[in-house]
């Protein structure tokens, strides 16, 4: 692991290139440009809020307002989506880049960090619009309390504003790319000795993100007494943890944030191993 580490010191700007690259080549063409950062994960958003807010009734408190509903999931989508992109991508990188790989003296533990590092930009579009409507829905133009939820003193009614949690933002940002780097290394080294691995990260993202509670309070998930699939998946733990910084200015549980931050780095040390162990056989299986 330390020699990754020592590597991608080394070749800096080989990795600046290949994110610049990278982030140029999505829009090569295009008219709008980065805007198409910010259109999928909005297509995405209309489509989901359409299925789960507006046919299924899904909301997080019976007193909530349909636009903190919205927000939710926007900000779910987001984070999940970056997250997505940078695994199932790093699981075939090092087979759409095997002409490098082969040909010449080339650091190939650069490909997920670049991958990853590509993704968190387009993230942080996301996010921005997220900030955006808690701007204007908690300050500007503020969410009226619900009568019922203000005499009730409801738990679960949270109006939208910003706080010192803020601060936790960028630990957030480094505990995700590291788990997602740590999958991205372990994943794209073993398919290359399964190829069926790139057929089956595609279902494996999809049901993971079913599973965790981007479209759906996680209440729902308690009361169907499935509750060990929470406790059980790391990636509700980190999107409950921004929900709670970016939109309600709260501080996230730290035992839960405690135990991504555990996975995460032991993701990392297993997947940046198994990559540094597999890195000389690369080229024969490729």
């Amino acid at each position: 692991m330390f020699e990754l580490v020592r590597s991608i010191r080394r070749h800096q700007r080989l990795l600046r290139d290949f994110v610049v690259r990278d982030l140029k080549g999505r829009y090569v063409g295009s008219t709008m440009g980065f805007f198409w950062s910010v259109l999928f994960p909005l297509v995405n958003l209309a489509i989901y809020a359409f299925v789960f807010r507006l046919v299924l009734k899904t909301r997080w408190s019976d007193q909530q307002p349909e636009e903190q509903t919205v927000l939710l999931m926007f900000a779910g989508i987001v984070v999940w989506s970056a997250f997505s992109e940078a695994v199932s991508r790093s699981t075939v990188t090092l087979v759409e880049n095997s002409n490098l790989i082969q040909k010449v003296v080339f650091p190939s533990e650069i490909l997920p960090v670049y991958l990853g590092l590509s993704s968190w930009v387009n993230m942080c579009i996301g996010l921005a619009f997220v900030v955006a409507g808690v701007l204007w829905l908690g300050y500007i133009d503020p969410l009226p309390t619900p009568a019922v939820a203000a005499a009730a003193g409801d738990p679960e009614y949270l109006p939208l504003a910003f706080g010192p949690s803020l601060v936790l933002l960028p630990v957030l940002f480094v505990l995700q790319y590291l788990f997602a780097l740590g999958l991205g290394y372990f994943l794209g080294a073993l398919n290359l000795f399964i190829r069926d691995v790139a057929h089956l990260i595609g279902v494996f993202l999809m049901v993971w993100m079913f599973s965790t509670p981007i479209f759906y309070p996680a209440v729902l998930v308690e009361r169907a007494n499935y509750g060990w699939v929470l406790a059980l998946n790391p990636m509700y733990w980190l999107i409950e943890a921004y929900r709670a910084v970016l939109l309600f200015g709260q501080w996230p549980p730290f035992d839960a944030l405690a135990r991504f931050a555990l996975v995460a780095l032991v993701v990392l040390f297993l997947g940046a191993s198994f990559f540094h162990k597999s890195k000389p056989r690369f080229p024969d299986l490729l």
